[in-house]
């Protein structure tokens, strides 16, 4: 059985994968962007995947409503 925190953190990722597929129409853009280099203040230079590699629910969180707002949804 999966515990509560482990779903909500692929809720996260499912989010993401999403929002990433919104942004970019063309699959290769998106799956490539999560991996660049960002010079937005969030990531300070590094790249989304290594803000969610950070290992704290709210890393998640902050790149989900980054893209979220990305889309103008926040």
């Amino acid at each position: 059985m999966l515990t509560e925190d482990v779903l909500e953190r692929i809720s996260y990722v499912l989010g993401i994968y999403q929002a990433l597929h919104v942004l970019f129409v063309v699959p290769a853009q998106a799956d490539e962007w999560i991996k660049r280099a960002n010079a937005a203040a969030l990531f300070a230079g590094g790249s989304a995947l290594d803000r969610m590699l950070g290992g704290q629910m709210s890393d998640l969180s902050a790149v989900r409503q980054y893209l979220d707002s990305q889309r103008g949804w926040g």
